[in-house]
């Protein structure tokens, strides 16, 4: 009943969009197989585990994850998937130090993490512990193996690490019946039943399939229609305001300047007034998507010029006006180090005259435009207007032979690659 409950699991998380690895069912172990491991290790395998071993499956391996549009309960960190168990891999823990750890004998290992985190199971008594190798720390997840399966399964077949599991855990291990749990389990039931059809006829139902899939597609923004755009523009404001994560703020942001930036103006007008708590990056994003260019950008420029201006604040609050203005008002700014810089003009969306006379111009402006220009062509971004190769090619060709700095000229090469195809 395990296998078809990850079954099930991983083809409802599939049907709603998350990402899962096949799940991994090996055949059943033997007895043969199961004393000759004993025999190596110079352990008995835990009676319950070795049951599984012979009448489940001898590796089990269930992965998934939730796409990054969906929004979880402030109180959750975001479960993935991350569950099993493997006869071959079973092995003595290693605790780390110069010499031989007596209490590396007192387990087994089962199951390793990503980050290097071991699930172990206990030889005296067939206990299932987490072993943080940061932290050096155990954690009890369960007291016997069949009630570590059952707990886990519940709960979604969470993954190994500490950030997974200790939301959910009490002093005796994996807990069905804490908060938390309940607000995952409520969450992820909701999650894999939650079905398009089903929440296109009522603005609440939409959000809330909206808070677990986004509004990347077409249909999504569509939907939005159905409803008068002043409720819409409220609810998404509702739900701006009260998220109290900044990613959950920037998540609804995202969905408002998809479906209602006009309506949302004059409340994006109130940001720049004295006194407000809104973050900068929810007002700059809104600024840009809600307001016209030539409102909007002047309001962040000048409030950027309050203070001294360095590359990645430049970048963060003006990638999103997609302006050349941004490129007229970057130019006296531009200075080593010009990570950031570089980005920013990416994102201005620059002419190919605009390149060229960077290109032509200080060294932190030819230097910014190079690894714009290496940017573009690897991202398949196309400058405003064409080319002039025959102006182009022997400008590149100089750089490549003059600049003092392989690196430079490694890039002045992948531009003159990548003219032809530009």
């Amino acid at each position: 009943m395990w296998i078809d409950r990850w079954t099930h699991l991983l083809k409802q998380l599939e049907q709603q969009g998350a990402w899962m690895h096949p799940l991994e069912i090996k055949t059943v172990a033997t007895e043969q197989e199961l004393s000759m491991v004993e025999m190596r290790l110079g352990v008995p395998i835990p009676s319950e585990f070795r049951d599984v071993l012979l009448h489940c499956s001898r590796q089990v391996g269930v992965y998934w994850s939730l796409p990054d549009e969906a929004l979880l309960p402030i109180e959750l960190d975001t479960p993935l998937g991350n569950f099993g168990w493997s006869l071959e891999e079973l092995e003595f823990p290693d605790f780390g130090g110069d010499s031989e750890n007596e209490d590396e004998q007192l387990y087994l290992q089962f199951h390793t993490a990503g980050n290097g985190d071991a699930l172990l199971m206990k030889v005296e008594d067939g206990s299932v512990w987490y072993w943080s190798h940061e932290e050096d720390e155990f954690d009890l997840l369960a007291w016997s193996f069949r009630d570590y399966i059952e707990r886990v399964t519940t709960l979604g077949c969470i993954g190994v690490d500490c950030g997974q599991h200790r939301q959910f855990c009490s002093e005796d291990g994996l807990d069905l019946s804490l908060t938390n749990s309940q607000i995952w389990l409520k969450w992820l039931e909701q999650y894999v039943t939650t079905t398009w059809k089903g929440a296109i006829y009522h603005l609440d139902s939409l959000l809330i399939y909206v808070s677990m899939h986004g509004v990347k597609e077409e249909k999504v923004q569509k939907a939005f229609t159905r409803f008068d755009s002043r409720n819409v523009y409220t609810a998404l404001r509702n739900q701006i305001e009260q998220s109290l994560r900044l990613v959950d703020k920037e998540a609804w942001c995202k969905v408002l300047v998809k479906v209602c930036a006009t309506e949302a103006s004059d409340w994006v007008r109130t940001f720049w007034k004295d006194q407000n708590s809104m973050p900068n990056r929810i007002r700059d994003y809104l600024t840009a998507f809600c307001l016209p260019e030539e409102e909007g950008l002047p309001l962040v420029l000048q409030d950027i010029e309050k203070e001294q201006i360095d590359s990645y604040t430049a970048l963060h609050r003006l990638r999103h006006f997609h302006s050349s203005k941004t490129i007229a008002w970057m130019k006296p700014y531009v200075s080593f180090p010009i990570g950031g810089w570089d980005q920013l003009l990416v994102e201005s969306r620059p002419s190919a005259e605009t390149l060229f006379e960077w290109l032509n111009g200080s060294e932190p402006e030819r230097l910014t435009a190079i690894r714009a220009v290496c940017q573009m062509m690897q991202q398949e971004i196309k400058p405003s207007a064409q080319v002039d190769k025959e102006k182009w090619l022997p400008l590149l060709a100089f750089w490549k032979d003059n600049e003092v700095l392989r690196k430079n000229k490694q890039l002045f090469n992948q531009a003159l690659e990548g003219l032809n195809h530009w």
